[in-house]
């Protein structure tokens, strides 16, 4: 079974093959597909939706809180608390991408976990490092669901790195790139200047 690669900025170097698991992991930004997306939205089990307006309205009267939308200091936290947790542990982190709406973590493990475990670490450490760093710690970073798809074979990793990955437009990582660096973040004043809540 296909499980890993390291890449330089444009170049797959090389792919190793073991029986441990690789996933692509997806986290959605709180409220950043709403029902009325004209490309329509999934809910939960019934799949893909048209798009529906009235749900649309009535998922903002009940919402507590604003929309998320991930900005370049919320990318960089991303990427970096990402690297950090896989250093921490028997994972390995292969790429991040990331764009304003969502978020992609390519990782393997050879721990013997169940991709659950890994995905909700994974998920509840962006989210506690997002309130952390950003000093917003009651806030709600993500959509309640996200995705995982388990990397097939070479060919669907080929696929992921070298084309569906880099074309996303925020901030990304890959192995062979330079380390990531913990984000330090002022916290906010009514003079910080540019400092804007999401």
């Amino acid at each position: 079974m296909l499980i890993a690669a390291w890449r330089k900025p444009a170049v797959l170097h090389a792919v190793y093959c073991y029986s441990v698991p690789l996933y692509l992991f997806t986290f959605h930004a709180y409220r950043s597909w709403n029902p009325d997306h004209p490309r329509g939205f999934v809910q939960q089990g019934k799949g893909i939706q048209p798009p529906n307006p009235a749900l649309a309205r009535a998922y903002d009267e009940s919402a507590k809180q604003p929309p998320v939308f991930f900005e370049v200091q919320h990318q960089r936290i991303l990427i970096w608390i990402a690297f950090d947790a896989c250093t921490r542990r028997d994972w390995r982190l292969h790429f991040v991408a990331t764009e304003s709406t969502h978020v992609h973590y390519l990782v393997s493990w050879s721990s013997g976990e169940p991709w659950n475990n890994v995905f909700d670490r994974l998920k509840n450490l962006a989210s506690l490092m997002l309130g952390r760093k950003l000093y917003q710690k009651q806030r709600r970073w993500f959509s309640k669901a996200g995705s995982r798809k388990r990397v097939r074979d070479r060919r669907h990793l080929l696929y992921l790195m070298n084309e569906y990955l880099p074309r996303h437009r925020g901030l990304q990582w890959s192995e062979g790139d330079a380390l990531p660096q913990e984000p330090i973040v002022e916290q906010p004043s009514a003079a910080a200047e540019g400092y804007r809540r999401v």
